[in-house]
């Protein structure tokens, strides 16, 4: 289970690469859809949160359900905040970009 999500965590950081090079080449063409873009943000937002999580949750072995509770209580670290915020911003981003569209026509 833990070498499938160590391959989890880099295929989201791989998919993330491949979204900022198509991005990059969405922009340089004279049309594209900014709609496309906007979601293609998004996903990449929720690729870097999910990667971020596989990697503060490195932990070798199972946690008893007392360790989890205690992890719980514990308030989060900053990264692990914002990388939250930021999957949070991308849910958004892609739900307007299918939103916008259907108000549109």
């Amino acid at each position: 289970m833990r070498i499938f999500l160590i391959v989890l965590q880099y295929a989201c950081v791989a998919f993330a690469l491949f979204l900022c090079y198509q991005i990059g080449m969405a922009l340089t063409s004279p049309e594209y859809d900014l709609m496309e873009i906007v979601a293609d943000v998004g996903t990449i937002f929720i690729c870097i949160d999910l990667a971020t999580f596989l990697f503060s949750n490195k932990s070798g072995q199972g946690v008893s359900l007392e360790q989890y509770a205690k992890q719980l209580e514990q308030p989060p670290s900053k990264l692990i905040y914002v990388t939250r915020k930021l999957g949070h911003l991308g849910i958004l981003l892609i739900i307007t970009s299918w939103i916008v569209p259907i108000i549109n026509s």
